[in-house]
């Protein structure tokens, strides 16, 4: 598997879960990009770059070789564009998932409903440990809100404003980053790491993500041992 390997599958990971190539205008919640992460180039001969190496790589608080089940109230997020922008809610038991999507809806939605029209490999989730945290009062405030509506906007009421809202109460702040829930998830939770919900085919989606990774790295070895 070379680097165009990697991008095709991408995309066909994209095709199979939204029937079209994924693009940034069709997220449904945003953060901020993942400063101080080395970007891949696009292929050899082409300047620019495409992909952030925390698509592939992860944050160092992620752990892709640990699985667990969330607990209610844990706090869940995914990758939604490449590296570039996540998405985040509230696991309320039951399998669900309560977030605010892009259209303003805060709704209940399965581990696939959740990563639909996105580019992640897995859910992760709020964990101390190797074992998932959470709040039951979360989880009800993230229950009672199923339904309502809010004034999306992309950079002052997203889907990580909600997270925050239910984790807190306090739905009025200034938060909208990923790292800035992580932040009130190691205060409130004892969250100081995130690891993998074990479901579905998440364990073979990171095989692919780890073949992706070493393809990647492969890639850039040349492309630098070329340049010498």
């Amino acid at each position: 598997m070379d680097l165009l390997d990697v991008l095709d599958t991408i995309n066909r990971i994209a095709d199979n879960r939204n029937g079209r190539e994924i693009t940034g205008g069709s997220v449904p919640g945003l953060t901020e990009s993942k400063s101080g992460q080395p970007l891949l180039p696009a292929r050899a001969g082409e300047s620019g770059s495409v992909l952030p190496g925390s698509f592939l790589q992860g944050d160092s608080d992620e752990h892709d070789t640990v699985f667990v089940k969330p607990v209610p109230g844990s706090v869940v997020y995914c990758d939604l564009g490449f590296g570039f922008i996540e998405h985040s809610g509230i696991y309320i038991g039951n399998g669900r998932i309560v977030a605010l999507e892009r259209d303003g809806r805060i709704v209940s939605r399965t581990p696939e409903g959740f990563t639909k029209g996105t580019t992640a490999f897995c859910i992760y989730v709020s964990c101390s440990g190797n074992h998932a945290v959470g709040s039951r009062e979360a989880a009800e405030r993230a229950r009672d809100k199923i339904g309502c509506r809010r004034n999306y906007n992309v950079a002052t009421d997203n889907c990580h404003h909600f997270s925050y809202g239910c984790l807190t109460g306090d739905f009025e702040s200034s938060v909208v980053m990923l790292r800035q829930l992580k932040a009130e998830c190691r205060e409130t939770l004892g969250a100081e790491s995130w690891c993998v919900w074990d479901h579905g085919n998440a364990r073979e989606l990171l095989e692919m993500k780890r073949a992706m990774l070493k393809a990647a790295g492969e890639f850039v070895e040349k492309r630098r041992s070329r340049s010498v």
